[in-house]
């Protein structure tokens, strides 16, 4: 017949310990980097801002156009 013999498995670390051993590995930035980088997100996003904010305008100006021609 078949072996019924169990394998010992190893013992799971706990979610603590593996928590802790996983933010081991994190490499986390420099201030500066990080400043650098919310600097560059936020002119970026104001850029953007305006671009959306002229192109409407500009959309709105043709449509206002060709809505008081056809009336």
């Amino acid at each position: 017949m078949a072996d019924t013999k169990q394998k010992e498995k190893p013992a799971k670390p706990s979610w603590g310990q593996g928590l802790k051993e996983e933010f081991g590995k994190i490499i986390w930035p420099t201030k500066e980097a990080v400043a650098k980088q919310t600097f560059a997100v936020t002119v970026i996003s104001i850029v953007v801002g305006l671009l959306i904010a002229m192109l409407d305008a500009v959309i709105q100006l043709g449509i206002n156009g060709l809505i008081s021609i056809g009336g």
